[in-house]
């Protein structure tokens, strides 16, 4: 990477559509008087792998560890290569688009009584819904009961049109049925945009439809809001009609003679126009997909993004190596070659960036891809990404305490990013996400679609499986390290920290590939040992024995007496030496020489000065904040635990990177972030134990108050964090293999997520983390669908359980489905409860139909429905008791406790 020609880091933000992509923010110097400038570009994280090819064993485009396919079946990772491979877009149809298309009349155009695409019109004809309406269908969906509104209206209009449908029932159909009057937030912004404007072309057909004039009334006002507040609509220009500019508006035509990739907008100028270019655009996307259109198009790059992003985030990305490195190389060149589906937004600010980038692009999800990209600060001086970072986290934090963010995966996703960003362990993160992963995701632009191509039974069964392989796996390397600790009698150690689950889990969600298992366990024996004698210096030990342990090591080959040590002691340098001898005679076997003295010396290192700080301060003898740094960062054990496994990533280490500057600079900033992370939790225990570190070594003279001091710490992380992160993406010069630099900045990962927790040191106290490392090891996953469910014998108990519960409670009676009827899930099951319900005294809240309330003396009892959950609180233990006995006489009922949770809120 030339840094002289611009700086490459690694972000996250959004392009073309509301999904997350890894990309790369180039920044480049512009002139003197302008400053930086910022240009969001298209591209994967891997793209700064993928800009210039290397030799050797150590490419940018490496994968950080090996991937044994035939660990997992075949035919599987097959269709996955099939899918990266063909290009083909699997994208559902937008009927509000195809309806759009469909108005357009044939050329000689306004005049026309005949359409220019009849194909879409008898799309249309073919595609109405069961119930009436047009548009995506999946029961329980909030967002497509509100995109249908528009799609209906849309494909009404074109029919009315042309005269066409008249066999179709669409006169008394679902239209608009269940929109309150008065509440406009039911409809998608983009939607209050255009609804009105079809309202107005229905009465143009003399086509009636069931609204009152008040609503029409409040749809009209709120889009002239819109109108007055907003300047980029063009994207929703066909709701503007001929109020549009239109001509203006062609100037954002791109090559492919659309506006914007939208065929609706597109269709709209086609219609008000007659724009060849446009013309030639809807000519084209119909050879694509012959009878309909999508929402937008093209959306190859973008799809193909998202791809990659999708499985890197499952944690199967090293599966297709091959697949990923041609996408993301075609993604390049397209970038070198400035076409246009790749160009990027240049931005100064918000008010600059959300009256750039349009209404499409201006979601949460932007915004959250843009607060990851500022996370990714690598230089001294980065002010734009230090503004973005400002105002991207003060909006996602009010979206979460507004409770805007319906989405539940968005949600959560915004949740974890503003706790604890760089917190986030490979492991950890590959189990949310596959947790998070929908089949059936629906992304609303203008219109509700689906894309196959990223959210498909094929990727999730892949991604469970292979994360079930894991998990297998996991658990019998922490078997091997139980035995392990059992052989070198650590488990005698009465005193100190029991922490050798906690120190394999760290291990293992950082090196999470199965293959790496030698790595993944010379990594938690390096912190199992560490544990244990840190304990030993700091909480029970003698300070002569810490010392003669030193003298040990130090002189490896020289055997204590059996009498020379206590028994604590001689078990803590019996089980170093035992490891170390291990550990080297492996490297020897896969790196062809003696590692030894290498990695003697740096336990020398570690332990020398971690004596050297466990001595009380005093007055005559105060160093200052750097002569404390100086010795403090090499008590951390970041350097041994990524020195000692690289030996085993499987690549050959250059002969002299154990001595390069390189090296050392690394070691140095990494375990500064690690060790400063840590002393802002422990600051105020170690003073009152008279231990220096790096906050009350400022304060102790008064020199400056605490809170100055805290703030310094917390630039210093911040410091060489960006020092870190510019070493990893570094290419031209760098000496230290990359998986290496990696695992460096993994383990920086590890005391973010130990050390920034509100509750304090996880990793002596754990408490938050307990859920991640049950998560990573030992919980299976959940079925994500029906398929995989009836796979395994406890599934097919659970469901037979329920149904016969269902069945019990006489939920429904057996019966024909009525011809052009749609059958119910079960969600719908709790409408039968409601009479029982009442009949007991409760009332059904006129707000909420799931809410039920019944007075008694000492106050209310609330009972809350959500499918066959009833969460029930009230002022006394034995009304709510009371309640259960009820219940129970009619239905078969399970109590599973005090509620801990309620829609994914922990109640305190």
């Amino acid at each position: 990477m030339k840094f002289a020609k611009f700086s490459a880091i690694s972000i996250y933000t959004a392009s073309r559509s509301h999904s997350f992509l890894r990309l790369q923010c180039l920044i480049r110097k512009s002139n003197m008087s302008g400053g930086y400038t910022l240009r969001v570009i298209p591209l994967s994280s891997h793209s700064i792998q993928s800009c210039e090819k290397t030799s050797g064993t150590d490419c940018m485009s490496d994968m950080d560890s090996w991937a044994d396919q035939s660990s997992l079946p075949n035919a599987t990772s097959m269709f996955q290569r099939e899918r990266l491979n063909h290009g083909k877009v699997e994208i559902s149809p937008s009927a509000y688009d195809t309806a759009w298309v469909a108005m357009v009349p044939a050329r000689g155009y306004s005049g026309s009584k005949q359409p220019c695409f009849p194909q879409c019109l008898d799309w249309i004809m073919k595609n109405q819904n069961p119930d009436g309406s047009w548009g995506l269908q999946y029961p329980g969906h909030s967002l497509l009961v509100k995109d249908s509104l528009s799609s209906t209206l849309a494909c009404v209009l074109a029919l009315r049109k042309w005269n066409e449908g008249q066999q179709l029932d669409w006169t008394s159909s679902g239209l608009m049925v269940g929109l309150p009057v008065g509440k406009i937030s039911f409809l998608p912004l983009d939607s209050v945009l255009f609804f009105p404007a079809m309202i107005n072309y229905a009465k143009e057909l003399d086509l009636t439809l069931p609204l009152s004039s008040t609503l029409v009334d409040s749809l009209l006002h709120v889009r002239d809001s819109e109108i007055r507040r907003n300047q980029n609509l063009e994207y929703v220009a066909e709701g503007l009609g001929n109020s549009c500019n239109w001509k203006e508006i062609l100037t954002r035509q791109t090559s492919n003679g659309s506006l914007f990739n939208s065929p609706a907008t597109t269709a709209a100028a086609l219609i008000q126009c007659h724009d060849d270019k446009c013309f030639q655009y809807s000519i084209s996307v119909l050879k694509v997909f012959d009878r309909w259109v999508p929402t937008m198009y093209p959306m190859a790059i973008y799809t193909h993004l998202c791809m990659v992003d999708t499985l890197e985030r499952l944690g199967v990305s090293r599966y297709f190596r091959h697949e990923i490195d041609c996408i993301l190389d075609e993604m390049y060149r397209c970038w070198q070659g400035k076409e246009e589906e790749i160009s990027g937004h240049e931005f100064i600010d918000r008010e600059h960036f959300f009256n750039t980038v349009g209404r499409q692009y201006s979601g949460v999800t932007t915004v959250l891809e843009l607060y990851r990209a500022s996370q990714m600060r690598i230089y001294k001086e980065e002010a734009i990404l230090e503004k973005i970072h400002a105002w991207t986290s003060a909006f996602l934090k009010q979206q979460l305490l507004s409770g805007s963010i319906l989405d539940k995966g968005l949600h959560k996703q915004v949740t974890d990013k503003i706790k604890n960003f760089h917190g986030t362990l490979d492991g950890v993160g590959n189990r949310r996400s596959i947790e998070l992963y929908d089949v059936q995701n629906v992304q609303i632009l203008k219109a509700a679609y689906m894309r196959r191509t990223i959210h498909n039974e094929d990727f999730i069964q892949f991604s469970v499986q292979d994360f079930s392989i894991s998990q297998d796996q996991y658990q019998k390397e922490l078997q091997q390290i139980q035995r392990w600790c059992a052989e070198c009698r650590l488990d005698r150690l009465n005193q100190g920290r029991k922490a050798l689950q906690v120190c394999y889990f760290l291990s293992a969600a950082v090196i999470v590939d199965r293959e790496l298992s030698t790595a993944r366990m010379s990594y938690a024996q390096v912190i199992v040992l560490l544990t244990c004698l840190d304990d030993y210096f700091d909480l029970y030990g003698s300070r002569e024995e810490a010392l003669r342990i030193i003298e040990l090591v130090r002189n490896w080959n020289m055997q204590p007496a059996k009498t020379e040590l206590s028994e604590e002691a001689e078990i803590l340098f019996t089980a170093l030496y035992k490891t170390v001898n291990e550990v080297a005679a492996e490297a020897y076997a896969t790196q062809g020489r003696c590692v030894k003295h290498d990695l003697v010396s740096m336990w020398v290192e570690l332990l020398t000065n971690s004596a050297r700080t466990k001595e009380p301060w005093s007055d005559s003898k105060m160093p200052n904040l750097d002569e404390h740094l100086s010795i403090a960062w090499k008590t951390v054990g970041c350097k041994l635990c990524v020195l000692t496994s690289i030996h085993f990533l499987g690549m050959k280490l250059p002969a002299d990177v154990f001595t390069c500057a390189e090296l050392t600079n690394l070691c140095k900033n990494a375990s500064l972030v690690c060790r400063l992370l840590n002393d802002l939790r422990t600051f105020k225990r170690e003073y009152a134990e008279r231990v220096l570190n790096s906050v009350s070594v400022q304060t102790i003279e008064g020199a400056i108050s605490e809170e100055e001091a805290i703030l310094k710490v917390k630039q210093m992380i911040e410091d060489n964090k960006r020092k870190v992160l510019r070493m990893v993406y570094q290419r031209e010069g760098s000496v230290v293999p990359r998986k290496c630099k990696k695992l460096f900045w993994k383990t920086c990962k590890i005391a973010y997520f130990l050390y920034s927790h509100d509750g304090g040191d996880e990793f002596t106290s754990p408490q938050e983390i307990t859920k991640d490392m049950n998560a990573v090891i030992w919980e299976p996953l959940e079925p994500k669908s029906f398929s995989e469910a009836v796979e395994h014998q406890e599934w097919r108990d659970a469901m037979r359980s329920e149904l016969d519960t269902l069945e019990k409670s006489s939920t429904w009676h057996l019966s024909t489905l009525p011809e052009g009827k749609l059958a119910i899930g079960c969600k719908w099951a709790s409408r039968q409860w409601n009479v029982e319900f009442t009949a007991y005294g409760f009332r059904q809240s006129v707000h909420d139909h799931y809410l039920f309330v019944k007075d008694i003396p000492l106050g209310p009892i609330v009972l809350l429905v959500y499918v066959d959950d009833i969460l029930i609180t009230g002022p006394s233990l034995s009304a709510i008791q009371e309640v259960k006995n009820y219940l129970h006489t009619l239905f078969t009922i399970k109590d599973i406790g005090d509620a801990r949770y309620l829609l994914g809120l922990e109640i305190a």
